[in-house]
């Protein structure tokens, strides 16, 4: 054994352990960094990436959030209450268009104060408006002119109903006058092969006496039209002066609700800014500027500030208006009722809102007068999912319990939404009860109607909000339990 362990030792000294291992731990150590190398430059490369995304994206980002931007303006349309509403509807002079909002950048905004230079740009003469009744068209109204009354912005303009433009587009096009004072009144025939009228010699016709020389007539007077047209040939097309640039041409970045006919289209809009400004130059006005006064880009009213007339005792009713660049498709927001569902849906929401008014006047300890309860009840499909949502305004007398027969009783008014469920069940979504003394507190809820305000399909649910006399406009969208208030305007006097 003792030989054995010598012999080991004596061996041993020939390979020495030390250097192989050395040898080794350095193998195993360049066999970790080739195999680390390609981690570390993937790091650098992703590094890289990240610092330099950022910086190339948005370009193309833009250009893309550009062309899907989207704008769309919301009016109302008041028409005195005996104009009868259809598809060949006839406006008077006397209607006026009242902004609401304008909905960009997924926000809704004032119109009345939304890019106010010096009206506010959803009120710009020129700017056409889709006037509608449950979604359904009824045709264009294009602002011509613009004014304040009191505290709110009104616009008057130009209508075409939807049946004048559908009869205007059925209609046969008349035939282009074609003179032939210069050419060859004799008919010709073209023959294959043969060189075309214009390359062959016009025959010379036989010549007619001329009491003077063909050199010494005057040159023929232009007419009006061509006298108006030589200032525009002798500009340089493409660039207007300082003074007619329009706001949306000089400033790329501001929004445009005008809607522009394409080529061949029957729809006629507004001239533009430049336009008004040239016509204006061709039959120039001697105006009398005020002193203190500046001048804008935008041209004069034409006329005054729309006014209406008295329209006695009767309430206006009013149309909702919808102005948008981008195209868009229109359909009926009406839910399609049977009539034994339209009786039971009626009585279902009648009972329901004769519940609220009895428990708001025991409140006071009133009562309901009897035969005084009167509603309006309209039904709409707003999110196209085959379940109706109910919209009823009515208004009641109240009466003291113990009060004598001939005292006066106090109007009550109650706005109040349900949704049919898929039970058949109507799931309330808002109720709202004011009366004559409280009108100061909480004003009346007048329905408008259903209109998609912000370009989305799905249509909201409209109301003009009415004090003892001011006046707002607020619309909500249908959620599954309750409606939310997705704007409100501000008050403006009646």
């Amino acid at each position: 054994m003792i030989a054995l362990l010598a012999y080991e030792k004596r061996f041993a000294s020939f390979f020495p352990r030390a250097p192989r291992c050395y040898a080794l731990a350095a193998g195993s150590r360049a066999s970790a960094l080739a195999l680390r190398s390609p981690v570390r430059y993937l790091y650098r490369i992703l590094a890289v990436a990240a610092i330099t995304l950022p910086l190339v994206v948005p370009s193309t980002c833009a250009a893309q959030k550009k062309a899907r931007a989207r704008i769309r303006a919301l009016a109302v349309l008041e028409l005195p209450a005996t104009v009868p509403i259809d598809k060949d509807l006839k406006i008077p002079a006397t209607a006026r268009l009242h902004a609401i909002s304008i909905f960009q950048n997924k926000t809704y905004q004032d119109a009345t104060i939304y890019y106010v230079n010096p009206v506010p740009m959803a009120l710009e003469p020129g700017t056409v408006y889709d006037v509608q009744q449950n979604g359904e068209s009824l045709g264009l109204f294009t602002i011509e002119s613009t004014g304040k009354s009191k505290d709110d912005w009104l616009a008057s303009g130009k209508w075409k109903s939807a049946a004048s433009i559908v009869a205007a587009k059925k209609a046969p096009s008349s035939p282009v006058p074609v003179s032939l004072q210069d050419t060859d009144e004799r008919p010709h025939l073209k023959h294959g092969g043969s060189a075309s009228p214009a390359s062959q010699p016009a025959s010379t016709p036989a010549p007619t006496p001329s009491p003077t020389p063909t050199s010494a007539q005057p040159a023929p007077t232009p007419t009006p039209a061509e006298a108006a047209a030589q200032p525009d040939q002798q500009a340089t097309p493409g660039s207007p002066s300082a003074g007619d640039a329009d706001p949306s041409e000089s400033d790329p970045n501001r929004p445009a609700l005008r809607r522009r006919a394409s080529a061949g289209s029957e729809e006629s809009t507004a001239p533009t800014q430049v336009e008004r400004k040239r016509e204006a130059e061709r039959k120039p006005e001697p105006v009398t500027p005020e002193k203190g006064v500046a001048t804008s880009s935008v041209p004069p009213l034409k006329g005054p500030a729309p006014v209406l007339k008295r329209r006695g005792q009767g309430e206006p009713q009013f149309l909702v208006a919808i102005s948008d660049a981008t195209a868009y498709d229109t359909h009926s927001y009406k839910f399609p009722w049977t009539a034994d569902e339209k009786q039971r849906l009626t009585d279902a929401i009648e009972k329901q809102a004769l519940a609220e008014l009895t428990a708001y006047a025991g409140k006071s300890t009133r009562v309901i007068a009897a035969d005084s309860f009167t509603p309006s009840i309209q039904a709409f499909d707003l999110d196209y999912d085959n379940d109706a949502e109910l919209v009823l305004t009515a208004k009641c007398a109240l009466r003291k319990k113990l009060a004598p027969a001939k005292s006066a009783p106090l109007n009550a008014y109650i706005t109040y939404v349900v949704r049919q469920e898929s039970s058949g069940d109507l799931r309330k979504l808002f109720s709202e009860i004011t009366d004559d003394d409280h009108m100061d507190v909480i004003g009346k809820l007048q329905f408008i109607d259903a209109v998609d305000a912000d370009g989305d399909s799905h249509a909201e649910l409209l109301f003009r909000r009415l004090g003892p006399t001011t006046q707002s406009f607020e619309f909500y969208r249908a959620g599954r339990d309750q409606l939310w208030k997705l704007f409100e305007g501000a008050e403006s006097s009646r």
